[in-house]
């Protein structure tokens, strides 16, 4: 193999490695999530964080330009790099939105070589993904009344609200709860939305 002919391959690799380290991120397609580069622009996002940036850009209030330039600046400084959040309004809409910039960890970075030095996910306070519903009930054979208590339960709902809104006594939702509990192993319903959120959502 000649020089030329390994340093093409060098940056071929180095071009795979950069697309399967995003990959990984953007395989996730619900998620709100964009590659930063050392200056902080955009290097590539899926199409859920394009959506939430109006415009390409952030906000219309200049106060909040600089608390994000600072958290942005914070994950992608070359030195001791921190991850930040800033929760700021989504242009002229009065939406809020929190953006959490990460740093990718130098040992990745060095074994995935991603062009970009952070991550930034864009979080919308208001969104509620569905419920994976067929997940829980496959993992913990639950029934279908027990998927839709425990959906309910993720949505915030509490034991009583989850009943006025099946239309049934909270009596028969405590039977449910019970045999959801013996059959996922927790025994608060703190515990039970832990486990389920650590499952991922439809």
């Amino acid at each position: 193999m000649t020089v030329m002919q390994a340093t093409a391959r060098g940056q071929v690799d180095r071009e795979q490695a950069h697309d399967l380290y995003w990959q990984g991120h953007a395989d996730h397609g619900a998620e709100a999530v964009a590659l930063l580069a050392e200056d902080g622009r955009v290097l590539r996002a899926t199409a859920a964080f394009d959506a939430l940036r109006t415009g390409g850009g952030w906000t219309t209030l200049p106060g909040e330009r600089t608390r994000i330039a600072a958290a942005i600046a914070r994950a992608t400084a070359r030195v001791a790099p921190q991850a930040a959040a800033v929760r700021f309004c989504r242009g002229g809409s009065g939406a809020t939105l929190i953006l959490i910039a990460r740093p990718i960890p130098w040992q990745t970075r060095l074994l995935h070589a991603p062009a970009g030095v952070a991550i930034a996910t864009l979080v919308d306070p208001t969104h509620r993904p569905a419920p994976a519903t067929p997940l829980w009930r496959e993992a913990f054979d639950l029934t279908p009344a027990e998927a839709e208590l425990a959906a309910l339960l993720m949505g915030g709902h509490s034991l009583e609200s989850a009943a006025a809104a099946r239309d049934c006594r909270p009596a028969t939702l405590r039977v449910h709860l019970r045999h959801v509990f013996a059959k996922t192993g927790v025994s608060r319903q703190s515990d039970l939305v832990a486990l389920l959120a650590r499952m991922g959502r439809g």
